[in-house]
């Protein structure tokens, strides 16, 4: 009797049952034990134990991705290495576009983010921005944290605390030669798993090096000169422990996260100041540009919101179409 050739659809489903299969016998295994990714190589990633222990594993081809921060089941595998077999549920994930238009992973788990800017290079108002509908979206813990105050920046430190300080976001201000500034940065780190983002050359790692001094994998580099924009210095994103408790990670430079898979009323709703505007527009699909009885607008118009952030708004929903 010749066997029955199946379809595409059917040899999917096939192969999807024989990996549910192999992964329950996995997960059911005696040897199995909970970890920590520290960082991801291409199909390896260092796992950190529940003795805090660190080992290499090698990633199974049925899990889809796995980023600094995620928690996963591993089994040992030879002296100081293992094998993931299983990633626990994210509690959240952020990502940033990839060369297939699609979102890759940066950091798992994690409860706060840390918005980097600087004077130089100089600071980009919607990515900043885009960065706090993220959060918002997210529902994490967010600051600001305007580094090298050692650069003129006045006028900057005050644009940051007459806009963003009333919407209820903290503010912190560092330089590298004074570290007076480190204690709120601290602070704020305390007991959160947080990750720093912001644009190249902020200086994100010399931040995380002047809070973990004793960690020799932080890589910093200078500003082009050429460009004024950072030269990237992190290739894979990194989780570090803070002796205080909770924990960092440093994640590539990136210019933009994944807005563009957020609806315009999700990315109205991350501006503290409008989400509860655009409920008072007088139609329903208002488009907050030149629809008349717009709520948004109006309150721009008599400068009860920030003109700026309304731009941002525009620029940002006009990224996600």
């Amino acid at each position: 009797m010749t066997k029955r050739k199946l379809n595409k659809q059917q040899t999917t489903r096939v192969n999807k049952k024989q990996s549910d299969y192999q992964q329950a016998s996995e997960l059911n295994n005696e040897l199995n034990e909970d970890g920590l990714v520290i960082t991801r190589f291409s199909r390896h990633a260092e796992v950190e134990n529940n003795l805090g222990k660190r080992l290499l594993c090698t990633i199974r081809p049925n899990i889809d991705s796995l980023v600094a921060g995620d928690k996963v089941i591993w089994q040992p595998a030879g002296d100081k290495q293992g094998v993931v077999v299983s990633r626990y549920p994210r509690e959240s994930v952020l990502g940033r576009p990839d060369k297939r238009h699609g979102v890759k992973p940066v950091a798992a788990n994690i409860s706060q983010l840390m918005v980097v800017v600087a004077a130089k290079p100089e600071l980009t108002w919607s990515l900043l921005d885009s960065y706090l509908v993220m959060a918002e979206h997210l529902r994490l813990q967010v600051s600001i944290v305007l580094n090298k105050t050692d650069l003129p920046s006045a006028q900057l430190k005050k644009e940051l605390q007459d806009s963003y300080e009333p919407l209820g976001y903290s503010v912190l201000f560092t330089c590298q030669n004074d570290f007076s500034g480190y204690d709120d940065l601290h602070k704020a780190l305390n007991h959160h798993t947080s990750v720093f983002v912001g644009q190249s050359g902020v200086g994100k790692s010399s931040l995380i090096a002047g809070i973990l001094p004793h960690e020799t994998k932080i890589q910093v580099a200078e500003i082009s000169s050429q460009s004024n924009l950072g030269c990237h210095t992190t290739s894979n994103s990194r989780l570090y422990h803070l002796p205080s408790g909770g924990s960092i990670i440093d994640s590539p430079g990136v210019r933009e996260f994944g807005l563009w898979r957020m609806s315009v009323s999700d990315i109205i709703y991350g501006f503290r100041e409008f989400r509860e505007l655009m409920f008072d527009c007088k139609y329903r699909n208002c488009n907050h540009r030149d629809s008349p009885g717009c709520a948004i607008i109006q309150a721009t118009k008599n400068n009860s919101l920030s003109r700026r952030r309304y731009e941002s708004l525009i620029k940002i929903c006009d990224s996600a179409l």
